[in-house]
């Protein structure tokens, strides 16, 4: 005779929360954040700060990878927004960082130092630096200054590793008064430590070091892998070598624009060209005289430098004037659609966009309008 099983209660609860209520009530909250929020910031009120690593105007807060002042200026989740100035014969400060970044050269020209390698670039350019690499920006010119627009993906700071290693001090840095400096065997500067134990260290972290290093020596397999295993240890392998020979700097003058059902776009970057980074997509595009770009949405958000002209966006039914030098963010599921106000001359931008939200299965597109 089966034995019967025997249906039993559930527990009684002890404690009631309101989970659910509460999400629903902080994202209304902060779906009302984001609309306070302006589309366009003024190249002119956002200040030059100098911080260790560089001279920069931090267009999304004091500390954009941190993720409690991700929200501080613009409406943008996933990428923070930086313009540095190099001046003439100047440099920045060498680091190393798990984040990988995306620089447009607006002004000038010099050279990088990625890993102990060098490349050249000038304005018009774009700058790829993977994740952990050693880089270093330098200005080539002793009359001019350089400009250099750029992001670092936020994601990282998500998943822990946002660590910065910094390697060297910017030049023109001055470390806090009464700050003791640290100098190794041969009295060179490595660090300073100040009150309350807090310290600098100019070198890189040598656990995390290690582990990179050894990722980039991974052995290429010579039989064909016997099971998922060394399957996975082979095309990580294969992934690091082709990160490592692609180029780091994208030479914008020798990419033809196209014309398409957006507009006249520059594509710099995107899925079908070769590049170190993973996390952007990257083009200029061209406004006619009084003409307009396409309109379409997307999840995925997207920034704009404007290079020259002045225009506005119509962005959810909601006009944004925009000029020359000025900062345009689109953030998610957006409907938008650029203008250019000026019936005599092009307008012109560069656009940043993240590849993040495809690589989770949300890069959801919906062109709406052709470009004329």
């Amino acid at each position: 005779m089966e034995k019967q099983i025997e249906r039993q209660r559930e527990a009684e609860p002890v404690e009631i929360i309101r989970h659910h209520e509460e999400i629903q009530l902080k994202q209304k909250a902060e779906d009302k954040r984001l609309e306070s929020l302006p589309r366009v910031l003024k190249y002119q009120d956002i200040p030059w700060t100098l911080s260790a690593n560089a001279c920069c105007k931090r267009y999304t807060g004091v500390t954009p990878s941190a993720l409690d002042q991700r929200l501080l200026n613009l409406p943008l989740y996933s990428l923070s927004l930086l313009e540095q100035v190099l001046v003439p014969g100047g440099k920045n400060g060498g680091h190393r960082h798990f984040n990988e970044a995306i620089f447009y050269i607006l002004e000038g020209e010099g050279f990088e130092i990625h890993d102990g390698i060098r490349y050249e670039w000038e304005a018009g350019d774009l700058m790829c630096v993977p994740t952990y690499c050693v880089h270093q920006h330098f200005n080539r010119s002793g009359e001019k200054s350089a400009r250099l627009f750029f992001s670092v993906p936020i994601v990282f700071e998500m998943l822990g590793i946002s660590r910065v290693e910094q390697v060297g001090l910017h030049p023109d840095y001055e470390i806090p008064a009464g700050a003791a400096i640290t100098r190794n065997e041969r009295g060179e500067m490595v660090g300073y430590k100040v009150e309350g134990g807090l310290e600098l260290k100019l070198s890189a972290d040598l656990l995390h070091l290690q582990k990179m290093e050894d990722k980039k020596a991974l052995a290429q397999m010579t039989a064909k892998p016997g099971n998922k295993y060394d399957q996975f240890l082979n095309t990580l392998g294969e992934e690091t070598r082709w990160r490592q020979s692609v180029p780091h700097i994208i030479k914008g003058k020798e990419i033809p624009f196209e014309n398409t059902r957006m507009g006249k776009i520059k594509y710099l970057l995107s899925p079908y060209s070769p590049s170190p980074l993973l996390l952007y997509d990257c083009f200029i595009q061209e406004i006619p005289p009084g003409g307009r770009s396409g309109k379409h949405r997307h999840l995925s958000e997207e920034v704009h430098k404007i290079l020259s002209g002045r225009g506005y966006d119509i962005q959810n039914g909601k006009r944004y004037d925009w000029g020359e030098e000025d900062v345009v963010a689109i953030p998610i599921n957006t409907v938008h659609q650029h203008f250019n106000a000026d019936p005599r001359h092009p307008a012109t931008f560069v656009s940043f966009q993240s590849r993040l939200y495809t690589y989770l299965g949300h890069g959801g597109f919906e062109h709406l309008e052709d470009a004329s």
